[in-house]
């Protein structure tokens, strides 16, 4: 995520990294996967609050942050409201993408299908992504551990347009997600840690549509 505005893209969240995989637990890294993607698989929809940071490497380890609330919901509607620095709003329903931008006053419209196709977070959670079908995985490493958690590190077994690898935060005992980060092939890198998670609340279709303020430019791709 170079930007907010990519950062959202990528997204977002797939699958978060909290921990390392410690021998305490006594679970191997495919084994933690596939608990969590059984419990991905029977879930609706699912609504956080998150805090985003993105570290980028072209520009001295510039640091970019970010907060708000993300909904993803099946089959294929997902939103994410930036609160801060600026607003920022990314909604789709699935057939269309609308990404807008407060200080701008744009309204940028494109379709869905390519945008989710690259869009990580979105693929596994409504269930178009498989972790052990779709990644290599493999332990966190020592450093990264968290305490009460196992951390996953995840390689496209498909080489990603925006993504080199990916590490997950898991929680050791309710296998929820907690943390992601998602690195690019820069080696830039965003980290998206998840608070106030709750699973398979009912949101209404309008919900995932976004009407924008009157004089908002808005431009379709």
């Amino acid at each position: 995520m170079i930007s907010l505005k990519n950062s959202v893209a990528v997204s977002l969240f797939l699958l978060i990294c909290l921990g390392l995989l410690q021998p305490v637990y006594g679970l191997d890294p495919e084994t933690v996967a596939r608990k969590v993607q059984r419990k991905y698989d029977t879930m609706t929809s699912i609504e956080a609050g998150f805090e985003q940071q993105t570290t980028l490497s072209g520009l001295n380890g510039r640091v970019q942050e970010g907060s708000g609330v993300v909904v993803i919901q099946k089959p294929g509607q997902l939103r994410w409201d930036y609160q801060k620095p600026h607003r920022q709003v990314l909604v789709s329903d699935g057939d269309e993408v609308s990404f807008y931008l407060e200080r701008e006053k744009q309204l940028i419209v494109s379709k869905a299908s390519a945008y989710l196709a690259e869009d990580l977070t979105y693929r596994f959670f409504t269930g178009q992504g498989n972790l052990l079908a779709d990644f290599f995985i493999e332990a966190g490493s020592e450093r990264m551990a968290e305490p009460g958690s196992y951390c996953l590190k995840l390689t496209p077994k498909k080489s990603h347009a925006q993504v080199h690898h990916l590490f997950l935060w898991v929680d050791a005992d309710s296998f929820d997600l907690r943390r992601i980060r998602l690195v690019d092939h820069l080696e830039s890198r965003t980290d998206i840690r998840f608070t106030n998670m709750v699973l398979n609340k009912r949101f209404a279709d309008t919900f995932f549509l976004f009407v924008p303020p009157q004089g908002t430019e808005i431009i379709l791709q």
